[in-house]
């Protein structure tokens, strides 16, 4: 699927199913891409996606499937350094305000989709200005910062959470805003997909990894 493909999908409220590489070897992104998800996931944040790593798992990929990168910051060459190297999109961290949304477009230049991130208190209260910035071509939740924001760390089930994913959702869908979120297993994803949620990064390579392994072992044990 073509970068442009990618964005036609996003935009028609398409379900598109993703996983989290942290691990920045070329391999590992191809062997993910093998098995049918709709993009991947690269993180520059957490993870190891430096400009040197991105650029060799994306020429190992060979446009094998869209990948967005999330960038480290809000910083402007960053972003125009990370939107040259040629991902699919760039999902950006601590989007709080409608103002860095705006910036974020700004540095990107139209190169790669924009996908801001939603995990703040504040972003939440400014979800409505932030969802209707120019573009913005998705709002993606964070739900471990969102939750140690509220003083709910990881309390995925706390009201307080609930109410705040629920702004989201209700302020992106008054402005036909595409909605992605991470979560870490399909059983916590489901909800999400019942809200409307569609970009959707389950799961990461480290723990994929390591539920393969688990799972051989108690075959093998019996």
């Amino acid at each position: 699927m073509s970068p442009s493909a990618f964005r036609d999908h996003l935009r028609a409220g398409e379900r598109l199913l993703g996983t989290l590489v942290q691990i920045p070897q070329p391999e590992v992104a191809v062997r993910l891409a093998g098995q049918g998800f709709d993009w991947l996931f690269l993180d520059g944040e957490h993870g190891g996606f430096g400009p040197a790593e991105t650029s060799k798992t994306l020429a190992a990929l060979k446009g094998a499937v869209p990948c967005l990168l999330r960038v480290p910051s809000l910083d402007p060459g960053g972003l125009s350094e990370a939107a040259a190297l040629g991902p699919a999109g760039l999902i950006v961290p601590h989007v709080d305000t409608a103002e860095q949304a705006g910036a974020v477009v700004q540095a990107v230049q139209g190169r790669a989709l924009v996908v801001v991130q939603a995990e703040s208190e504040e972003a939440v209260a400014n979800i409505g200005a932030i969802a209707r910035v120019s573009g913005v071509d998705a709002v993606f939740v964070g739900p471990y910062d969102l939750s140690a924001s509220l003083g709910i760390s990881e309390q995925f089930s706390h009201p307080a959470f609930l109410d705040a994913v629920a702004s989201i959702v209700r302020a992106c869908r008054e402005a036909d805003m595409p909605l992605g979120i991470f979560r870490l297993t399909a059983g916590e994803m489901r909800p999400h997909m019942d809200q409307g949620f569609t970009l959707l990064a389950t799961g990461l390579d480290g723990t994929l990894l390591e539920a393969g392994a688990r799972s051989l072992l108690a075959e093998l044990r019996g």
